[in-house]
């Protein structure tokens, strides 16, 4: 089982080694040909939308067709995204290459749901787990520093070979994919036909089953798992869509120095979640994982209250290392408590609809940050975080004084 555990795990790790490398530039390329930043800002806006939808819809097929078959497809379809957004020069394909990676760029997703296939126990899942974080972490920071020198050295086709680099990247997951054993589907015996209508009626009958299952899912019992998700990447997608410019103009530092400090945020990040299986060991008794969330709500809202008093770039760093550490933590727990919830039943779904929850966020967080910058202050978007902390807080909280009263009634 290890050696698949460690398939799974340079999966996800290549993934956003990948997406490290080229997403860095994608803005820099569009403006190159000719847009503005009504374009720059669609590159991100239609990528979060299709993610929206389409996380549920994958997630789901992956239950009923195997997550390997759909893993191996969507990675293959990300690869031509990709490698059709190098051979372009026409803003409104790589608009399209967007929308087709927003759909089918799901490895994240799949990779998470596949660990439960061949790793039952669950002490050693949330190890996995905090270990592909920090992998993801690690791939995200090595991304930009290999791509930046080939920016460098090759200006005029640097996005060219980066764009064809991930291509590959892609192409090599999805040969790692080939070494996973099949797993159980929940998909019924149909009748064997041929020809084109057939793999029509395919199509057909697996989105069927997919809205199917989206209705059999009792949602009710997970509406505070989405909303702690909500409130979590709300506040930090508000944050790091100001990071840059709140950095350079309280402080007044050079783009070099923030990707120092941007490393530093991720080399803590990076950690955490390595550290995971151990964090989760001083919490045996919390089985639903409330007490997990306060704490991560509450470390969160002491890092932002110390980051808006901050006086000088000196303590601003010192807040940012809870802030780190809450954020990676925060990710891994509302994870972990789906899965203990599902019990494996509608796992790729419900993975696929919190990452949707990410998504949404991923919308309307710039979009907040950008209108309170324009209109109030650039200092001011912070306090957005804040409140959402605080939101978090007062609802953890909530629950786990309402866990507590359960447990004192059995």
């Amino acid at each position: 089982m290890s050696r698949l555990i460690n398939i799974i795990e340079a999966i996800v790790f290549l993934d956003l080694l990948a997406v490290g490398l080229i997403v860095p530039h994608v803005g820099n390329y569009v403006r190159s040909l000719g847009g503005n930043h009504v374009y720059v800002g669609l590159l991100g806006s239609i990528y979060a939308i299709f993610q929206l939808v389409s996380g549920p819809l994958v997630g789901s097929l992956s239950d009923i067709k195997g997550r390997k078959a759909v893993l191996s497809i969507t990675l293959l379809a990300s690869s031509f995204g990709y490698a059709m957004m190098g051979l372009t020069s026409s803003i409104f394909v790589i608009l399209m290459c967007r929308a087709l990676l927003g759909i089918f760029k799901q490895t994240q997703l799949l990779g998470r749901a596949l660990v439960p296939d061949y790793e039952t126990d669950k002490v050693r899942q949330s190890v996995i787990y905090g270990k592909m974080a920090a992998l993801s972490s690690g791939g995200m920071t090595l991304g930009p520093l290999i791509s930046g020198h080939i920016v460098e050295d090759y200006p005029q086709y640097g996005f060219q070979i980066i764009a064809a680099l991930v291509s590959l990247c892609f192409v090599i997951n999805s040969g790692l994919v080939t070494l996973l054993p099949n797993t159980i589907t929940q998909e019924k015996p149909a009748e064997k036909k041929t020809g084109t209508s057939s793999v029509l009626q395919n199509i057909t009958v697996s989105a069927k089953q997919s809205f199917l299952q989206l209705y059999s899912v009792s949602w009710s019992q997970y509406w505070d798992v989405f909303l702690l998700k909500a409130l979590v990447s709300f506040a930090m997608g508000v944050y790091y869509s100001n990071y840059s410019v709140y950095l350079q103009y309280q402080y007044n530092l050079g783009i070099k120095y923030v990707g120092y400090i941007i490393s530093f945020q991720g080399t803590i990040g990076f950690i955490a979640s390595y550290f995971m299986g151990n964090i989760n060991a001083l919490y045996k008794t919390d089985s639903d994982y409330t007490q997990r969330n306060f704490h991560v709500f509450l470390i969160l809202s002491v890092s932002i209250i110390g980051i808006v008093l901050s006086f000088n770039v000196y303590l601003y760093i010192i807040c940012l290392i809870p802030l780190a550490i809450g954020n990676a933590i925060g990710r891994l727990v509302t994870l972990e408590m789906i899965l203990s919830r599902s019990k494996g039943e509608h796992r790729g779904m419900l993975i696929g609809a919190s990452n949707s929850t990410r998504s949404l966020t991923g919308v309307v967080a710039p979009m907040a940050a950008g209108l309170i910058g324009h209109y109030l202050d650039v200092t001011f978007v912070i306090y957005v975080s804040l409140f959402s902390t605080m939101l978090g807080c007062v609802l953890s909280y909530s629950l786990t004084k309402k866990a507590e009263r359960l447990k004192k009634v059995k």
